[in-house]
């Protein structure tokens, strides 16, 4: 797993996010991945870890509008599924030399990638998310302790 922008710090002071799993390849929705099962299951995890996840369209938007994004790209060649899969968060931030400009940019990120057989690609595919989120969880808890 490439751990390179998972900057823990960047969670602090976090005070929710929408969550959103985005649409993959039709070879997945074929071996049976449900987009809505995913989103479903990290909104569950982040609410029994006190984490506030939002779906879209809940207003007001926490500030800075965080987004935790889960993109879960395939590929495959007869029997074999080779899958990534990308936990990151995506927010507004404004830059330290100029504050009049803002853009949207990734605080905090990791992904992990294997091959499986098809019939394996929605339960592996579930867990590796859960083993991503995890991390989330275990970041955000770390740089949000409770009182």
């Amino acid at each position: 797993m490439d751990q390179s922008k998972r900057f823990g710090r960047a969670l602090r002071g976090l005070d929710g996010m929408i969550v959103w799993v985005h649409e993959f390849g039709e070879d997945a929705r074929k071996a049976g991945v449900s987009r809505q099962h995913l989103q479903d299951t990290v909104v569950i995890k982040l609410l029994d870890s006190g984490i506030r996840a939002l779906g879209i369209g809940n207003v007001p938007e926490p500030p800075g509008n965080p987004w935790l994004n889960i993109f879960v790209a395939t590929a495959s060649s007869h029997d074999l599924v080779f899958y990534a899969v990308t936990v990151r968060l995506d927010e507004i931030v404004w830059l330290d030399r100029n504050r009049s400009f803002k853009t949207i940019a990734t605080t905090w990120e990791v992904n992990a990638s294997a091959a499986v057989v098809k019939a394996d690609l929605p339960r592996n595919t579930e867990k590796t998310i859960d083993e991503l989120v995890d991390y989330f969880v275990y970041d955000y808890q770390t740089a949000n302790p409770r009182r």
